[in-house]
């Protein structure tokens, strides 16, 4: 559970800065990025069969479009050296996207979002061609995310396994112990 929540603090994070500063964006996040890479000829694929083709195509957190320019944007609550090459294998993912073409000729800019400053990450980005954006809003005073179900209660719950467990699994058609 902690992992997600990681996450959504992220996508909290990349929200909110959209929000802040490009009210008036075209505005994609989770974006899909390159063309397909058809394991049979194009022509023989449906619209919604080439579409699943992208599953495999790795995704940016965001990319918008602001007075016509296009934006990759990758948001971490702690940064490392990796987003830079995250958003360069982007960029060149964005460039030869058929969704994109009409923008592949337009100046691209890649921002690195990131909640808690690292200089000594900070300072490569000029070096890749990156906007280091350092964005901190107070994240907790956000609700907590929403679970699906509800924590089991500790009293429900067996404090040890029955002595019977492995002719029990058994029953079930799973050999619990080698030889048996």
């Amino acid at each position: 559970m902690g992992a997600r929540q990681y996450v959504q603090k992220e996508w909290r994070l990349l929200s909110w800065w959209l929000a802040t500063y490009h009210p008036h964006a075209d505005i994609s996040m989770n974006v899909r990025l390159g063309p397909v890479t058809p394991t049979l000829p194009l022509s023989a694929y449906t619209t919604a069969e080439g579409n699943m083709q992208r599953v495999r195509n790795r995704w940016a957190d965001a990319v918008f479009v602001e007075s016509g320019a296009p934006t990759i944007v990758e948001a971490k609550l702690e940064p490392d050296p990796g987003i830079f090459s995250q958003l360069l294998h982007y960029a060149r993912k964005f460039r030869a996207d058929p969704g994109f073409s009409a923008l592949s000729h337009m100046p691209l800019t890649l921002v690195a979002l990131v909640y808690n400053d690292d200089p000594s990450v900070a300072v490569e980005a000029p070096w890749y061609g990156v906007r280091w954006e350092v964005f901190q809003p107070n994240l907790s005073g956000f609700p907590p995310a929403a679970t699906r179900a509800n924590p089991l209660s500790t009293a429900d719950a067996p404090l040890a396994l029955r002595q019977d467990w492995p002719a029990r699994l058994q029953t079930w058609g799973i050999n619990a112990l080698a030889g048996h």
